[in-house]
């Protein structure tokens, strides 16, 4: 999050309340995002970029607004900027911009903790999402130092290389980058303190990777995409928790098999069937997955295949086992 795109973003803020009828020229927008940093982020670096005096400034952002939405801005002379239609803005992009308050918000969650309470974000403040998206829609490299952890392949460390990005994916309270070369090939980034430098070229990639999100995560879950063969899971799953699952699918490919014959239920007895209903998933069932599994308790329940009954049985032994061990000193 740079302090270009957090001004960006409030100009983009403001002129989606705007008509042709209620325009705000550049002078007005100036004093907005002045009045905005004056009042609520006096003296906080990250939000020092709405301090604008230059109108070109803000005509250089109203494009930018305009090319990475796909929006329309017209200008009336002695008047000012208004957005001609909003509903062109794609959910993605929309979804972008939701999540960017959401970061904000949690930027200034000491100041404001008497009235709200954000989940911490691990995106590394200096990065600038909006140029990411912009570079992996204009198909141009950029460079890029990575310095990884255990999970990231071994200790995965990228310096300076020159590589194409695909897309970016939020998971885990996390963002992430899918980068491509010949070298590494597809390759998932945290953009967290791992990132010490991401620089955006204008040097076009001459023959793009061609990469299709929807495919690289469909058996996955969560970030990791491995050898892991997909796997058709049954589950049983409790009355209670049955109705989050199905309002909130644990994978895009759950299908339910059968609702729990009594879904109310105001004491929760495991022993009994009639709590249970059953879903299906089919994925690649890799260590993400069995943390969720973890996550259930006694509310999940895994019914088939029989190997991964063992390795969650096995795991569960030796959790045991280590902390028996621990008592009986």
């Amino acid at each position: 999050m740079t302090p270009d795109f957090i001004r960006k973003f409030h100009i983009y803020e403001i002129l989606a309340t705007t008509s042709i009828n209620n325009c705000k020229s550049r002078k007005e927008i100036i004093s907005i995002l002045e009045k905005i940093y004056l009042d609520y982020h006096l003296g906080d670096k990250l939000y020092q970029g709405l301090l604008v005096s230059n109108e070109k400034t803000i005509s250089r952002d109203v494009k930018d607004i305009e090319s990475f939405f796909g929006v329309e801005i017209e200008h009336i002379r002695h008047k000012g900027h208004y957005m001609v239609n909003q509903s062109v803005i794609t959910k993605t992009h929309r979804t972008v911009f939701d999540k960017m308050e959401l970061f904000l918000a949690s930027h200034k969650e000491r100041q404001w903790s008497p009235y709200i309470t954000t989940e911490e974000s691990s995106l590394n403040t200096e990065i600038n999402i909006l140029g990411l998206v912009k570079a992996i829609e204009r198909k141009v490299y950029i460079k890029i130092n990575y310095e990884g952890w255990y999970d990231d392949d071994r200790f995965t460390e990228i310096k300076q290389a020159k590589v194409q990005p695909l897309h970016i994916k939020e998971a885990n309270k996390a963002w992430y980058l899918l980068v491509y070369n010949e070298a590494i090939g597809v390759k998932v980034l945290c953009l967290d303190k791992r990132v010490s430098n991401i620089t955006i070229t204008e040097e076009f990639v001459q023959e793009p990777y061609s990469f299709d999100e929807s495919l690289y995560f469909k058996d996955a879950f969560g970030i990791l995409n491995n050898d892991i063969k997909t796997e058709t899971i049954r589950l049983k799953v409790a009355n209670h928790h049955f109705k989050y699952l199905e309002s909130k699918p644990l994978h895009h490919s759950q299908i339910i098999i059968s609702r729990p014959v009594k879904m109310n239920t105001d004491v929760l007895d495991y022993t009994d069937e009639d709590i249970f209903g059953e879903i299906l998933v089919t994925l690649k069932p890799n260590y993400e997955f069995l943390i969720e599994l973890f996550k259930f308790n006694m509310w999940v329940k895994v019914i088939e295949p029989h190997w991964l009954i063992e390795t969650i049985v096995e795991q569960h032994d030796f959790i045991l086992q280590h902390y028996y061990s621990d008592f009986i000193r």
